[in-house]
């Protein structure tokens, strides 16, 4: 679907135009003035020559919001700033609608060689969001969750909305934010996991967007400690039928990116190509790994150094690591050999890093119960998750994509937090 595009001039009468937005630069040239009004559409050259208006724009400051009334004209000049190339506007008039003081941080940043440090960014992230740059990243980011979401609706899935609030931790562990429930101790949902399967077993496709919350005290450019996945469970396919999916709706997003946000990815002076796949299993990566030289830990997960190796070995490539060891992955990852400790799970990495991870499910209860004693956790405190697989459950897979890391791998920003538009991490929960 081809996005639909704003423009400036939308309010032609008789050759007037009236305009609305904020004022993104302001040059004298004593008997000619020059103003740059941006709004979410881009920027366009605004003249003024009439001297009755010169006292107003005396009064403008950087990023005060305005309106203009004015006649478009074929652009003489034309500022490198100007996105509204073919045409200019000359003012009849001007009124402020919200004068702005001094600004904390710059929003055009002509000087490429200043950058504003991220925290001091963060703490004004209502400013930075107006910078060409900043405003390109959530206008892709947007285009990533209506993709993912119309994909998913061509197929016939039914979005569903599970709880943030549970009882008990998700997937072990004890990286939890701890909440008061009234009376009762509650978490902060670190995954929808368990409430899509005990969808997916009843209404088969389902899929959602939602935050998570991990209570981990990390402070990496990868990590956040709130965030947002794009999920879907089904029933009645196994892991490998499972990445089907996966590869294809990834393939899709990018796509539409590349056809629908031309604009955004200028101004970002990136270039992104639809990703190949490469399937590889646990047990190859870990050989081609040890080949180059770089340590494995037996039955443990890939670390952040050796996503970024294979990533470098296979570039514009979705990579996805399957069969892995039952003892690196979660409680209710299926056991595909038991023999072998060999589980249906995996991970998928893009960009240097893992965007999503999933597998088949376990839909038996004697397995899960096993699985969760396996693991150090109390079957008592996933009763109801444990009953729902008593009474007719299919077997049943799926995965998640992290939105932000999604979003960074994508576009090769050196930090999540660029790809959050309100970050929380361990030092930061304002604004």
């Amino acid at each position: 679907m081809k996005k639909e595009k704003r423009t400036y001039i939308k309010d032609i009468k008789k050759g007037q135009v009236f305009l609305q937005g904020w004022t993104h630069d302001l040059r004298d040239l004593a008997k000619i003035k020059f103003l740059l009004l941006r709004d979410i559409s881009g920027i366009i050259q605004c003249i003024i020559k009439d001297k009755k208006l010169f006292k107003k724009f005396s009064e403008l400051t950087i990023e005060s919001v305005i309106s203009i009334t004015g006649k478009a004209k074929k652009a003489i000049v034309k500022s490198p700033e100007v996105t509204q190339k073919e045409l200019e506007v000359e003012v009849t008039n001007i009124e402020i609608i919200n004068k702005a003081e001094q600004l904390p941080i710059l929003v055009t940043e002509k000087d490429k060689t200043i950058t504003t440090d991220i925290s001091k960014r963060l703490d004004n992230r209502s400013i930075d969001l107006r910078k060409p740059k900043v405003k390109a990243i959530f206008i892709i980011q947007n285009e990533i969750m209506r993709s993912f979401r119309e994909f998913f609706a061509k197929q016939d899935f039914i979005e569903i909305q599970p709880p943030c609030i549970i009882a008990s931790a998700s997937e072990g562990g004890t990286e939890l934010f701890a909440v008061k429930y009234f009376e009762r101790d509650a978490y902060l949902a670190q995954s929808p996991q368990l409430y899509k399967q005990l969808a997916a077993i009843a209404l088969e496709k389902v899929t959602c967007i939602v935050p998570v919350w991990r209570a981990e005290k990390h402070n990496t450019p990868r990590h956040l400690n709130e965030s947002r996945q794009m999920d879907i469970e089904v029933a009645f396919i196994d892991d490998i039928q499972v990445l089907k999916y996966l590869e294809s709706v990834i393939q899709y997003i990018v796509k539409n990116v590349i056809e629908n946000c031309k604009e955004e990815l200028n101004v970002l002076n990136k270039k992104i190509m639809v990703p190949k796949v490469k399937y590889l299993s646990y047990d190859e990566t870990a050989k081609m790994l040890k080949k180059i030289h770089m340590s494995v830990q037996e039955n443990e997960e890939f670390d952040s150094v050796h996503e970024k190796k294979l990533c470098e070995l296979f570039p514009d490539t979705l990579i996805i690591i399957h069969s892995y060891p039952s003892k690196a992955k979660p409680f209710y990852i299926w056991p595909k050999d038991q023999k072998k400790g060999i589980s249906g799970g995996f991970d998928a990495l893009l960009g240097g890093m893992e965007i999503s991870s999933g597998g088949q499910r376990i839909h038996k209860a004697d397995i899960l119960i096993k699985n969760l004693r396996e693991k150090g956790l109390n079957p008592e405190h996933f009763k109801h998750y444990i009953n729902a697989f008593r009474y007719g459950a299919p077997f049943h897979s799926g995965w998640s994509i992290g939105l932000e890391r999604f979003t960074m791998a994508l576009l090769g920003l050196e930090n999540i937090r660029e790809a959050c538009m309100f970050p929380r991490d361990r030092d930061r929960l304002t604004p």
